[in-house]
């Protein structure tokens, strides 16, 4: 063989190793969230910072908080000449059976994130791995934990807040009817709320995630109902709307009307800190990033299901002031790349017993 056909056989070589190599996989996220929503953005933000340090090839398509735009997204992606290693995909209004049949037509492996199918959607289509062979499982927050936080927090500081004897009225807006993260937080701090029966539930309402809806909401519901002074919001966005409209009605969160809230948005965490949201709990935006370390685990060997197939860690902790100012400090811009991602890998870290997705973990 002469020279030059041995080195342009080496160079072959060279780009096939490191075009194998660039990427260990590729997965491609259908978000049901809006590009530039805070939430879906953070959770984006922090996907993408995992997948760089894991090798992996990922794409975002966002639906725009369009459950069809989902369906059809999917649907797009599975009938793609070259289709992605893995698809990840939310149960986002209830749509999750219906990506996950998709993605089983096609073969694609696929995992659940941020939500799980609720027990009637399971009972239809089964666990994963039987009669979807190809749904790998599922990673979602514990939801009621951030409603019982929360709402506990709210109640906390209402005893500090207000003289001894201050009659308390509650107004709770959660998200939407039909989506699990929604009615877990609900129910679980509707328990709380029965734990003190001398706190009253003067209405439950749906933003439907929207600070908008939420703040057009709140200027009708305060006005019929001056006597609400503590408030709790299903996510951060309506709380936004609600803080409007708390100020609209001549009253100030952390006054006069105490507020709540879960996300992690550089606006909540800044309205913590100053003390216009007495709570808030925060940690769920890490779930994509979760899943793709699982994935990668997954890839290389490591299966997660010694741990279950439908995990639900306790990723949601509550902010104080403090650790809000923290929050700030370390991941201003939604950079979340100072977040050493192969250290929650059992992969990557061989003696790694158990998963440890804890906010405060990623905080510290």
């Amino acid at each position: 063989m002469s020279m030059i056909r041995k080195l342009h056989s080496l160079s072959l070589a060279v780009a096939i190793m490191l075009h194998s190599t660039a990427w260990a996989f590729s997965v491609t996220f259908i978000s049901p969230g809006r590009h530039d929503e805070a939430y879906w953005l953070s959770a984006t933000r922090a996907m993408q910072a995992a997948a760089q340090q894991l090798d992996i090839q990922l794409e975002v398509l966002y639906a725009e908080r369009d459950p069809l735009q989902m369906v059809k997204l999917t649907r797009t992606v599975t009938l793609r000449r070259h289709k992605p290693d893995y698809l990840l995909l939310v149960n986002e209004k209830l749509t999750g059976p219906a990506l996950l049949s998709l993605a089983e037509q096609a073969g694609i492996p696929c995992f659940l994130s941020f939500n799980q199918l609720t027990p009637t959607q399971l009972r239809n289509s089964g666990l994963p791995r039987q009669r979807l062979k190809h749904w790998l499982g599922s990673l979602a927050p514990d939801n009621a934990t951030a409603g019982t936080l929360t709402m506990q927090g709210l109640l906390s500081e209402a005893s500090r807040h207000f003289p001894p004897g201050t009659p308390l009225h509650v107004l709770m807006m959660a998200g939407d009817h039909a989506t699990p993260a929604s009615s877990e937080r609900v129910a679980a701090a509707q328990r709380v709320l029965a734990a003190h029966p001398e706190v009253r539930l003067t209405q439950l309402v749906y933003g439907e995630w929207e600070r908008q809806r939420a703040l057009q909401q709140g200027l009708w519901l305060l006005q019929r109902h001056p006597q609400i002074n503590l408030v709790w919001a299903a996510n951060d966005e309506m709380a936004f709307g609600l803080e409007e409209a708390i100020h609209r009605s001549g009253k100030q969160a952390g006054r006069e009307v105490l507020l709540s809230a879960i996300n992690n948005s550089q606006q909540a965490m800044v309205e913590r800190q100053q003390g216009r949201l007495s709570a808030l709990a925060a940690g769920h935006f890490m779930t994509g990033a979760w899943s793709l370390v699982l994935l990668y685990d997954y890839q290389h060997g490591r299966d997660f299901a010694s741990e279950g197939l439908q995990l639900q860690p306790a990723m949601f902790s509550s902010i104080s002031a403090p650790q809000a100012l923290h929050f700030q400090h370390r991941f201003a811009d939604n950079d979340f790349s100072s977040i050493r991602f192969r250290q929650f890998s059992k992969f990557a870290n061989p003696a790694l017993q158990h998963y440890a997705f804890r906010f405060n973990m990623v905080l510290d």
